[in-house]
């Protein structure tokens, strides 16, 4: 066997390029993007030199050519685990679902010069696929697609959990395929316990992937699997974390933090928000009386009407105890009060079971309406000011509506 200098250099590089970007995968951040960048350019010039270096010498054609080929094949494995890298680094940046996602796809294209690809994941309220990502001629198909259980070639490898790869010279039955494609790749996103998703890649050209190319998007589609099931994981957390478990409205956690952003963007666009503070009425009263599983049943008939008479804008939580609190985004005083006099009247009306024979208990409610920014221009002093006015009108009666002013305060 006859091996030249100009291919002991290049599969020097080769190797050690690959070996730079393998001891990158155990340092720091910084540390790593140097190495894997510097192990990178070793693998690209190895790369470039059996283009542009001088051809073996002409003794035993075959074999040089065997040991190319063999080189070849190494050079473009180790380009593939560079890009795996690129890709694991990029998708271990995020924990936020949407921004995953959608980083994710382009570093996958700007690696792999994919053009055409879609993403669908799964959405338990619609009971199928959803396209989360497209790009090219799948996105003027795909782009509002929801697919049912097993449906299209994303439903049929979720199914299977195995990767396909389809060619052709017709068009393809899947609806998740466009028309125009020849070939395609489909890999499952497999979480823990369940399926996750599914990946496609397109092109309009027949025979256009390779086995090689089947392999690498399935070792793509495993660490995204694993990066969608942690962040799918987190977003469940961060839900959990923000939402009452008794009515099922955001919390009070929830609450301070929006405000906080609704107040930025008051301020911003110069334009009002307003609060709702809602107290039910004597309501310790009916829970002694009655007990605390009619109690939470009066809590969650309440959540349930502030729900129904609010737009989708508006924001409302659960204080605590028996206190509400609606933000309302771009509502005049005025206004406010009116949203707070609908409200008391929708609960006014309610027949609440008062767990006797026939008997009906009556449910009426107290509201405190403030203003940004005349009442107060921070979110303790908005809430304060609403806390004020709700006073007042339990002070006044109960079953009323009082704004802030400067009385109140």
């Amino acid at each position: 066997m006859i091996v030249t200098p100009s291919f002991r250099w290049k599969f020097s590089a080769a190797v050690g390029g690959a070996l730079l970007v393998v001891a990158a995968c155990f340092l720091p951040l910084p540390g790593a993007v140097a190495l894997a960048t510097a192990g990178g350019a070793l693998i690209t010039a190895a790369g470039l030199g059996f283009f542009l270096g001088p051809p073996p010498a002409p003794v035993r054609v075959s074999e040089g050519e065997r040991l190319e080929a063999m080189a070849d094949a190494f050079q473009e494995g180790m380009l593939d685990l560079y890009s795996l890298y690129e890709v694991g680094r990029t998708i271990s940046a995020s924990l936020d679902l949407d921004q995953l996602l959608t980083t994710t796809m382009k570093r996958v294209a700007q690696t792999t010069g994919i053009e055409s690809y879609g993403l669908f994941v799964l959405d338990e309220e619609k009971n199928g696929l959803v396209t989360k990502s497209v790009s090219g001629a799948a996105a003027q198909t795909l782009e509002q697609l929801t697919l049912g259980p097993g449906e299209g070639l994303a439903g049929r490898v979720c199914r299977t959990r195995l990767p396909e790869m389809h060619t052709g010279t017709a068009p393809m039955s899947w609806p998740d395929v466009p028309r125009s494609t020849r070939s395609v790749i489909a890999v499952p996103l497999i979480g823990r316990d369940r399926p996750l998703g599914a990946l496609l890649l397109y092109s309009v050209s027949p025979s256009a992937f390779s086995e090689r190319e089947l392999a690498y998007f399935t070792a793509i589609g495993k660490q995204l699997s694993i990066a969608l099931d942690n962040a799918t994981q987190h977003h469940r957390a961060m839900e959990l974390s923000y939402h009452d478990a008794l009515t099922g409205l955001f919390n009070r956690r929830y609450l301070e933090e929006a405000l906080e952003t609704e107040i930025r963007r008051a301020a911003r666009y110069t334009v009002p928000l307003s609060l709702n503070m809602v107290d039910i009425d004597h309501f310790k009263v009916y829970n002694d009386t009655h007990g605390h599983t009619r109690g939470d049943e009066v809590l969650r008939l309440v959540a349930q009407r502030l729900r129904e008479q609010t737009r989708t804008a508006d924001i409302v939580t659960r204080f605590g105890g028996e206190e509400f609190v609606l933000i309302l985004p771009m509502t005049t005083k005025p206004h406010a009060r009116l949203v707070a006099e609908k409200l008391r009247a929708v609960v006014a009306s309610a027949a609440i079971d008062a767990g006797e024979p026939g008997g009906k208990a009556r449910l009426t409610i107290s509201v405190g309406v403030s203003t940004f920014p005349g009442d107060a221009a921070t979110a303790s002093g908005l809430l304060q000011a609403a806390d004020a006015a709700l006073y007042a009108a339990k002070d006044r009666g109960r079953n009323r509506v009082e704004a802030f002013n400067d009385t109140n305060g």
